[in-house]
């Protein structure tokens, strides 16, 4: 019988309960609204962004109805309430899908899945509460009614599950076909309870063994849960139900009896759900979910027990790199690989062993990993685990990549990481200020150049802060005219005479003033500015070649950087096309050149990706070469004009043997494959004179001339071709 109040319920004994929602939607103000609205009419409401994390919510809070959006990420509506039915426990809840979609096709679908009801947007919330209590009043009504039928029909039902019964004097044991068929062996094989007892798996045999003890006592009916090995070794696991049937004389238990289920699906099914809910499937750790929900309980215990406690915030430097060149896969590989080699060398960590504490890894996303480290004495000991990760990357990983004849490339993977540190309590009370300020570390130690780690300090917040606001002025740059383009000449070694530039791009801010490429390329290929960035920075390139051609100067190739982004942009090689129609710049003029890690990542679409540019007559330059994973076999399928050492190996030259003989290796490389060799980073005499030996074509360098703006070119030029014997080892031959 209902009471008054429209959202609550009378429970058989006698107590109330308000009625408890479950809202699951990936809008997130439409969560909000659902929440305020529900609540102010007296519902209990619980909310989940996407369909994993409902099906886990809807297992541990057990709500009384569902309001279900049919268009998420990832699991659809559809599937989430597929999985709902899936399980005993909502089988029978109440779920209305919620769609923007108004079509025959979609209504059915809901009710194919066993959805309750179907709402299409826009709809009316007065209307639709009224709608939940009916339906909750509804499932109410058929709860009780199914009760009622259990009851009828408890018998029959005991059949059909399994019936088995034990004669507990004589340890005789019947076993129905179904019961037979549960346990996966026939009834010859079960003469007695210890034939049953033997099957129980060696894990629960001692409990389930006492509690049946305990159970055989007691005149209610009983409960119990285990696992079971079959005659063919599957382990299942299985519900065993049943009661006791006394002896009137001295009221000891005479037998039993009770029905056998096989819940084995059911419990993989939980398993599964819980994984996906709560674990990473590339590597297995947890994900933020389970790390954050872990976190607070032990942060938790630490409060109370006045101790330390380090969140670690780790971020695999030049990961992309790996991805890049040797693909997703690869990079997948190297996740598992390293997450692997952390867990076993935490575990084996004697410092954790020593201190009683504990350690818990989780992968975030993409390449960032988290871990914390309970029972530390100190910030010292947090230092420690720090560098006895860092000391363990120095080997590397062994990767194998599929080659281009189907086979498989092995590769020696070198990574870093850099590690942002946050303490409990001095940096955070809770899990997700620790979690803020270990990531604000993070970048604080790849600012620093990487590989390394850094403890978190206050002045960190201050400058995420100032990188917030260098976002916000980026993003007002073009339209303030804040860019240029400034110009480092590119001279042929063995004549002096100047052929090409290379396009550098600067910003000056009113407020911030010059700020260094190294500071907003890497921000504004973070925010996706980079592809607009580009586009201006190609077309301004092409238009001052142009101009340059107007002002008299003979033919000067302009060289243009590509981000990756701005490559795999979609239409790049029609803007390509659409802005030397725009200049008039002919195509020979102009060189794109694009990274080892660029190229290398998706090869074969790249590959025609680049032959389409090449076929309109545009020169293609391999950039930085020398630090990436580029494969010879793949190399020489690439429609390339030149590779362009990078500038590490030169100036480095009269210092380092190594690069010396890669250096060497890589023009000899580049001219066994038809391609011309450029330089760039020349700064002294006898890097050039080493170069001209080698018989590098091309070279670049403060020796010659810093970037300088456009204007100053044709002064440049002047100085170049009238003044070559100034520039040392250069002589020029006309």
């Amino acid at each position: 019988m209902f009471e008054s109040h429209p959202n609550r319920i009378t429970r058989v004994d006698g107590s109330e309960a308000i009625r408890h929602v479950l809202v699951i939607d990936d809008d997130l103000v439409a969560c909000e609204i659902a929440r305020d609205l529900l609540e102010s009419n007296g519902f209990v409401v619980s909310l989940a962004n996407d369909g994993l994390q409902g099906l886990a919510r809807f297992k541990s809070e057990q709500p009384d109805l569902i309001l279900l959006d049919v268009e998420m990420p990832n699991m659809d509506g559809f599937e989430v309430c597929q999985h709902l039915r899936a399980l005993p426990e909502g089988a029978h809840i109440p779920v209305i899908m919620i769609t923007g979609r108004d079509d025959l096709e979609a209504v059915e679908e809901a009710f194919e899945v066993k959805a309750t009801d179907f709402v299409t947007k826009p709809f009316s919330w007065a209307v639709l509460v009224q709608r939940i209590r009916y339906l909750l009043r509804a499932a109410t009504t058929l709860t009780e009614l199914a009760r009622s039928e259990q009851r009828l029909l408890s018998a029959q039902k005991m059949a059909s599950l399994g019936y088995w019964d034990w004669d507990i004097a004589s340890d005789m044991l019947y076993l129905s076909a179904q019961a037979c068929e549960v346990v996966g062996d026939s009834s010859q094989n079960f003469k007695t309870g210890s034939d049953f007892f033997n099957i129980i798996h060696e894990d629960d045999r001692h409990q389930f063994r006492a509690e049946i003890d305990t159970n055989r006592l007691e005149t209610k009916p009983w409960l119990l849960e285990c696992r079971i090995v079959t005659a063919a070794d599957d382990v299942r696991t299985i519900k065993v139900s049943g009661e006791s049937r006394r002896n009137e004389a001295n009221q000891s238990s005479k037998w039993l009896m009770g029905t056998l289920l096989d819940i084995t699906e059911q419990r993989r099914s939980e398993e599964t759900i819980r994984r996906m809910a709560f674990y990473d499937d590339v590597t297995g750790l947890h994900n933020r979910i389970a790390f954050v929900d872990e976190l607070e309980l032990v942060l938790n215990l630490h409060k109370r027990m006045d101790a330390t406690l380090a969140v670690l915030y780790m971020d695999l430097d030049e990961f992309k790199r790996v991805n890049d060149s040797l693909g997703h896969h690869v990079g997948d590989n190297l996740l598992k690989q390293f997450a692997d080699r952390l867990n076993e060398d935490l575990r084996a960590s004697d410092l954790l062993a020593r201190g009683g504490g504990s350690a818990v890894l989780a992968r975030l996303g993409g390449d960032e990993f988290t871990l914390f480290l309970s029972g530390l004495r100190d910030k010292a000991d947090a230092s420690l685990v720090a560098q006895r990760i860092h000391d363990n990357l120095e080997q590397p990983f062994l990767l194998r990549a599929n080659s281009s004849d189907e086979t498989f490339d092995s590769h020696e993977i070198y990574i870093t990481t850099s590690i942002g540190i946050a303490l409990y309590p001095d940096d955070g009370q809770n899990a997700d200020e620790l979690l803020k300020n270990a990531d604000t570390a993070m970048y604080a130690a790849k600012r620093a150049g990487k590989n390394g780690h850094r403890f978190y300090i206050n002045e960190m917040n201050e400058r995420a802060l100032e990188r917030l606001e260098m976002e916000g002025r980026l993003r007002s740059a073009p339209d303030r005219q804040e860019f240029s383009l400034h110009y480092q000449p590119q001279l042929e070694l063995a004549t002096g005479k100047l052929v090409g530039v290379e396009a550098l791009l600067r910003w000056k801010n009113a407020e911030l003033g010059n700020v260094s490429p190294g500071d907003f390329i890497p921000l504004a290929e973070e925010t996706g500015q980079i592809i607009s960035i580009g586009s201006w920075v190609l077309e301004e390139a092409c238009r001052q070649a142009t101009e340059w051609l107007a002002q008299g100067l003979p033919s000067l190739r302009v060289a243009v950087n590509l981000s990756g982004i701005q490559f795999r942009h979609g239409r790049f090689e029609e803007e390509v096309a659409e802005v030397l129609k725009k200049t008039g710049l002919s195509p020979e003029l102009l060189e794109l050149e694009l990274t080892e890690s660029i190229i290398m990542g998706e090869v074969e679409q790249n590959i025609a990706a680049l032959c389409k540019l090449k076929s309109m007559g545009v020169m293609i330059s391999i950039d930085d070469f020398g630090t990436g994973y580029s494969s010879l076999s793949y190399l020489r399928r690439f429609p390339i004009d030149s590779l362009k050492i990078d500038q590490s190996f030169i100036r480095s030259l009269e210092t380092d043997l190594n690069n010396v003989a890669i250096t060497n290796a890589i023009i000899a490389m580049g001219h066994s494959l038809g391609f011309v060799v450029v330089a760039e980073g020349i700064e002294t005499k006898q890097q050039l004179e080493f170069l001209k030996t080698q018989g590098c074509e091309i070279g670049q360098g403060y020796l010659f001339s810093k970037p300088v703006p456009a204007e100053q070119i044709p002064d440049l030029f002047k100085q170049l071709s009238d003044c070559s014997t100034s520039l040392p080892g250069l002589s020029r031959s006309d």
